[in-house]
């Protein structure tokens, strides 16, 4: 399939983003919880991770009209081609119906404009579940590599990335939270 190397980089790039903003929330939140911290920094540190997190991935799964990043740019010749190759595998990794994709798409870019990028007085709907966006940039990574062939590019999988995450970022936040009750000592 053509593809659009700029695109593509681009794209790739924000989606490794997204994964790091989500997995840096969620040990965060972890530690946090776990130490039954009370701390501006923290939460606020957490929020600023998840709402990273959507704005990140809208700019490839969002709204197609205004971004360049989004996933239906990345090649101008095969359009239709490419449309039907990412929905049909889409659902079909994420086990979601056509319905639920577009249920849990809209829940996303409403949370992403009217509660991330732009701030509407009222917006009592519960948070997205991460999970499922973290589902969607694992398949795109399966899809996008698939797309680009033959080229390859030498990076680890997006779900590589994540476990690796996982499994590096527990120690620096435990360091972190061990920094904060320092602080706190120190200013008692």
């Amino acid at each position: 399939m053509h593809y659009d190397p700029k695109v593509f980089k681009v794209q790739f790039l924000i989606a490794k983003k997204f994964v790091y903003h989500v997995f840096y929330y969620k040990g965060l939140l972890a530690a946090y919880q776990k130490h039954g911290l009370q701390d501006e920094f923290w939460t606020h540190t957490i929020d600023a991770h998840l709402l990273q997190a959507a704005i990140l991935w809208c700019m490839i799964f969002g709204s197609e009209g205004c971004n360049p990043t989004h996933w239906k740019y990345l090649s101008k010749e095969q359009t239709d081609d490419l449309k039907r190759s990412f929905r049909d595998g889409l659902l079909q990794s994420t086990g979601m119906s056509q319905q639920q994709w577009d249920l849990y798409w809209q829940d996303m870019t409403a949370f992403r404009s009217k509660f991330v990028a732009h701030r509407e007085l009222v917006f009592d709907k519960p948070v997205p579940h991460f999970d499922v966006a973290l589902k969607v940039v694992y398949y795109y990574d399966q899809w996008i590599r698939n797309v680009i062939a033959p080229d390859v590019f030498d990076e680890p999988t997006l779900e590589e990335t994540s476990a690796t995450l996982k499994e590096e970022i527990g120690p620096l936040i435990e360091q972190l939270y061990e920094t904060t009750m320092k602080h706190y000592r120190n200013v008692d």
